[in-house]
């Protein structure tokens, strides 16, 4: 269980990425579980993660379900729970470590074309969010890391910053809740990861509130400039995880 020390940096590292996360409405993961992997067992930092991310999902999606449309994301959402079993297997009992290698690479040339402006085909086609919505399942429920693939998908439809928080809010919670039901069952839950849990939540609060006070204050160009920073350090932090012996 987290104690001294490891807890107040968990509880520092909770609140940085729960600001960012409140922002842009991804980028928790890879903000807080490289911090939690230090002190915990992969499996249970994972769990603390996803969990406290979820609750983060329910405040954004609280704060700006006025601009959420439910249709647009629907076949995202279905890719996401269609990975979820594949994802929680993986973190059970193999790494996917080619799988994750490529997802950080794909993240990586998205965020570039993003930030030049390059139009992205792929994000247009009938079934695409059924297709992004699967390969970010599988990276979240694993990693912990995968929301920038998913905010990728959501920045090229062109939305307006609120209705892409709302957006990916709403896909993560179809993606974490059942997750953290896998992981209960498959006994990846017990009393130390819910004492975790509940140790950094003040973190987690006081980094929405900032969050809260931050997007009051930052125009469109801004937010979609720092979603793409987010998004192109979460996919050098993934790939560094994956090619750095540890």
């Amino acid at each position: 269980m987290l104690s001294g020390f490891e807890w107040l940096i968990a509880l520092l590292a909770v609140f940085a990425g729960a600001t960012v996360m409140g922002t842009v409405s991804f980028g928790m993961g890879l903000v807080v579980a490289p911090v939690l992997l230090l002190f915990l067992a992969p499996q249970a930092a994972v769990v603390v993660v996803n969990a406290i991310i979820g609750i983060v999902c329910c405040f954004v999606l609280a704060q700006a379900r006025r601009s959420f449309h439910l249709r647009p994301m629907m076949g995202m959402a279905l890719g996401g729970l269609c990975g979820v079993p594949l994802g929680a297997a993986a973190l059970n009992y193999a790494p996917g470590h080619v799988l994750r290698i490529t997802i950080a690479l794909v993240i990586l040339v998205l965020g570039a074309m993003h930030l030049f402006n390059i139009r992205i085909p792929l994000t247009q086609r009938r079934f695409s969010g059924v297709v992004f919505g699967f390969l970010t399942s599988l990276s979240i429920t694993t990693l912990s890391i995968g929301g920038p693939l998913a905010a990728a998908y959501v920045l090229s439809q062109g939305w307006e910053p609120d209705r892409v928080r709302a957006s990916l809010s709403f896909y993560f919670l179809t993606v974490y809740v059942p997750a953290f039901l896998v992981y209960l069952a498959w006994g990846l839950v017990d009393l130390e990861t819910l004492a975790n849990i509940g140790l950094v939540i003040p973190g987690m609060i006081a980094g929405f509130g900032l969050a809260t006070l931050i997007v009051k204050r930052i125009n469109e160009g801004v937010f979609r400039y720092a979603a793409i920073a987010v998004i192109i350090t979460g996919s050098v932090v993934l790939l560094a995880r994956e090619i750095t012996p540890l």
